[in-house]
């Protein structure tokens, strides 16, 4: 029987983890600009000034790197043959992606949460607004990808317009010469220092367990491309705007919204980033709540676990601990060389593993989807019940007994006229 469609042509009997190329470069975008563009410029202008561009420029190549890693796993349909071939090493790179993501999301929680109370919303008790914020992550985590990537698909093209305007209409004294020198510190410190940011670095690994549904356009490609480009042509012009100044600027985003050509006609234009951040946080928290849940699936079978701890552990965090800002900063210590080392690791053995796995098991892998596909009707020469009236199950009944004209009508029975 052929399964029903429902909305954006996914089969109902399709893995509940498959999204369209379109929607994933929706989460893309909303990964990029949400957590590079929030809290990060200012930190790594405390220690890299004038080099803050190109420090960005050299994470975002290898934040490049796996996203290749990433997408080719997911191309290759890994995830769906070490699942079904119980691959032991996969699952164990699962609970280490678990425990990760759980880290990435108490500290990008508590970079966002610190700044949102205590620098737009500071009326507001601190833990009533960290509960309001967790409650719609929480519930788009746990729905799965397909409330996550429609979320994506409807809020980030208005997001998108909206922060491309601003740098439209941006009015602001600009000195390119800011950028540089491109060592403003030692080179040897300047490379050395980069993995100190290992937080920011991975945020697509939750990608390899959903299943990507191509369009006819390189959506997710693109999507990468623009997120990229885009972030840095902020961090240039920021560094260009604020120079030494950025490290006082605790979200770019929003304040590069202040500089706008239409704020003398109607009024201040940062509350349209900041509904932006805002938004985008949540989607992509969100992400990495449910990519949280989906590795642990994949490493102890089900995923209630990590729907109750990933909650647990950031509302812990945030309550109570000293001060949300002091966990930030935990992350760009050692903590964030380990961070930045498992973002890079990672995606390398989730695709030795599927490599292996292809190998090993070619002939599994060529039937891996079969079960999801259409089963053709078991009889597609049966006459068409519409035309004669007559039910497709009397027809069947009475052709096992012989009782069937050349016609497709049934043969008059004795007794009828």
């Amino acid at each position: 029987m052929k399964p029903a469609r429902i909305q954006h042509g996914i089969y109902k009997n399709l893995p509940n983890d498959s999204i369209y190329n379109s929607q994933a470069s929706c989460i893309i975008f909303a990964l990029g600009i949400a957590f590079k563009l929030s809290a990060l410029p200012g930190v790594i202008a405390q220690n890299y000034h004038s080099s803050t561009l190109w420090a960005y420029l050299m994470m975002s190549a290898v934040e490049l790197v796996i996203c290749a890693l990433v997408f080719t796993f997911v191309r290759t349909r890994s995830d769906g043959l070490l699942r079904a071939t119980n691959n032991k090493a996969y699952k164990l790179f699962c609970g280490i992606c678990a425990l990760w993501l759980i880290a990435k999301g108490t500290f990008y929680f508590s970079y966002c949460a610190a700044y949102l109370a205590t620098e737009q919303f500071g009326g507001v008790e601190p833990a009533l607004f960290y509960l309001l914020l967790l409650a719609p992550i929480i519930y788009l985590g746990v729905k799965g990808s397909r409330a996550i990537s429609r979320t994506a698909e409807i809020f980030v093209p208005v997001f998108f317009v909206i922060i491309v305007l601003n740098l439209i209409f941006l009015d602001t004294d600009l000195d390119i010469g800011r950028n540089l020198p491109v060592f403003a510190i030692e080179p040897k410190d300047f490379f050395a220092g980069l993995p100190r940011y290992g937080l920011w670095l991975g945020d697509v690994i939750p990608f390899a367990f959903l299943r990507i549904k191509n369009k006819r356009m390189p959506y997710a490609s693109g999507g990468i491309a623009i997120t990229f480009l885009l972030v840095n042509i902020i961090i240039f012009l920021g560094v260009a705007t604020y120079g030494e100044a950025l490290i006082t600027v605790t979200d770019l985003l929003i304040r590069i919204a202040g500089f706008n050509q239409l704020s003398l006609d109607i009024g201040r234009m940062e509350w349209t980033n900041l509904f932006a951040v805002i938004a985008l946080s949540i989607i992509s928290l969100s992400f990495l709540f449910y990519g949280c849940t989906a590795a642990t699936e994949r490493a102890v079978g089900f995923s209630l676990p990590a729907k109750i701890i990933f909650p647990i552990v950031v509302i812990c965090c945030v309550l109570f601990a000293q001060s949300s800002q002091e966990i930030a900063q935990f992350a760009v210590n050692v903590t964030g060389y380990v961070l930045s080392g498992i973002a890079v690791v990672l995606p390398l053995l989730f695709l030795a593993v599927g490599v292996y796995a292809r190998r090993k098991y070619g002939g599994i892998f060529g039937c891996l989807d079969s079960e999801y596909t259409p089963h053709p009707p078991l009889r597609p020469e049966a006459p068409d019940s519409l035309a004669d009236n007559v039910l497709a199950g009397m027809k069947e009944e009475a052709e096992q007994t012989q009782t069937v004209m050349q016609n497709g009508s049934l043969k008059p029975q004795e007794g009828e006229q």
